[in-house]
């Protein structure tokens, strides 16, 4: 970016870098948006400039964590389709940068106690299906996207119930979790037990 004004596309490009940098967690949210309004009042490339300095290249912190991630799924610029079958690692990544991730653990065996999901999508969709037996928690936030679990809890939180905790967040992009819902086995003759009449 040049020191004097502002080439048509220079505002355009600190915005990317910044959602880019938030996606990879290099930057908070509180970060982003403080920087974003800097960028929008921002009138010569210097200023620009200044703002994202420091993000030229990845953190080398930030490539330390995805190094040792215990299991990750993810799509840059394509698409993922897995369906996993055996045991859920405790720890989970889903990753989706421009692309998509469509994973189904309908079939998978969870763990008790608690797995973590984190999912973060970027100008991307992350779809993950669950099984029934397994309390699902969302904790995920959407900025300029959205982050929604549909169907709710799908068990009551017993001490051998697996506990599945969704977090990250979705820039740009969204993330749908979808449980299957159990439902309550049918009475004999379709209706609620009724009860004896009074004085019988």
């Amino acid at each position: 970016m040049s020191g004097g004004a502002l080439v048509p596309d220079a505002r355009e490009r600190a915005v990317d870098l910044l959602t880019r940098a938030y996606a990879d967690d290099r930057i908070s949210e509180e970060e982003l948006e403080a920087r974003l309004e800097r960028v929008y009042h921002a009138r010569t490339g210097a200023e620009l400039a200044a703002i994202v300095a420091d993000l030229a290249s990845p953190a080398p912190a930030a490539v330390e964590v995805a190094t040792r991630a215990p299991r990750r799924i993810a799509a840059v610029f394509s698409g993922q389709e897995q369906r996993m079958m055996g045991v859920v690692p405790r720890e989970l990544e889903v990753r989706a940068r421009l692309g998509y991730v469509e994973l189904n653990l309908t079939k998978a065996t969870f763990e008790p106690g608690e797995t973590v999901i984190d999912v973060r999508a970027f100008m991307g969709y992350v779809q993950i299906r669950f099984p029934e037996g397994v309390r699902v928690e969302c904790e995920g936030r959407a900025l300029f996207g959205f982050f929604a679990l549909a169907g709710g809890a799908t068990a009551d939180a017993g001490a051998s119930t697996p506990v599945v905790r969704v977090i990250g967040r979705a820039t740009l992009g969204y993330a749908e979790c979808f449980a299957l819902r159990r439902e309550p086995p049918e009475l004999p003759g379709g209706g609620a037990p009724r009860l004896p009449a009074a004085g019988r």
